[in-house]
């Protein structure tokens, strides 16, 4: 009987969205972008997992979820042409964010804002998340993730665009050929740097 590896790479389904929630909640717990939006440790572990439960439903129809075969990482991409926040599903999108958030939701929707504010016009594709559990970091799985969708940038000739929300998370993207295009930041909040990657021809 064939077996699924931590490296496998394989198209999410809505049945994989619960363990893709609970992934990423836990990969962006000490996030800084994540510990300014929602400063309290505990509201922070109860708000992640429906935060990225409502964008991997969302991110369905784009049909690029991809996880690492025991669901160990996730990336969240969206294609050229997309959008986050597809314009018929804004306004539910923003009442469930609202109830997610509670006392956060000031700052979450002000990080939101502030993100979408600095995301550039033209033909990409957009990495919107990628997380891998704790216990699997340093393992490779978060670079896998992301060579298997740069490989197919690089064959169709697209550029591949990402906000960087660490110092470390930056300079894994900088080791996949992203580049920082200057850094913004909420006031009084962490950096966030914007970052290109031109396809490899």
């Amino acid at each position: 009987m064939a077996t699924t590896t931590p490296t496998q790479i394989y198209k999410a389904g809505p049945g994989d969205v619960p363990r893709i929630a609970a992934t990423l909640g836990r990969a962006f717990f000490d996030d800084p972008v994540f510990r300014w939006t929602s400063p309290d440790p505990e509201r922070r572990g109860a708000l992640l997992p429906a935060f990225f439960a409502l964008f991997a439903e969302t991110l369905q129809r784009y049909d690029e979820i991809h996880v690492a075969g025991l669901g160990a990482g996730a990336a969240l991409w969206v294609p050229p042409g997309g959008a986050p926040v597809p314009d018929d599903l804004a306004d539910e999108f923003g009442r469930r964010v609202l109830a997610i958030s509670g006392a956060d939701a000031e700052r979450m929707f002000e990080i939101s804002q502030l993100i979408e504010a600095h995301h550039p016009s033209g033909s990409y594709y957009l990495l919107q998340f990628i997380g891998v559990e704790p216990a699997g970091q340093g393992r490779g799985i978060g670079s896998h993730l992301l060579a298997h969708m740069l490989e197919r940038c690089d064959r169709e000739g697209v550029r591949a665009y990402l906000d960087a929300t660490s110092e470390d998370n930056k300079r894994l993207y900088e080791r996949h050929g992203f580049r920082a295009s200057g850094e913004y930041a909420p006031a009084g909040g962490p950096p966030l740097w914007p970052m290109w990657r031109e396809p490899r021809l």
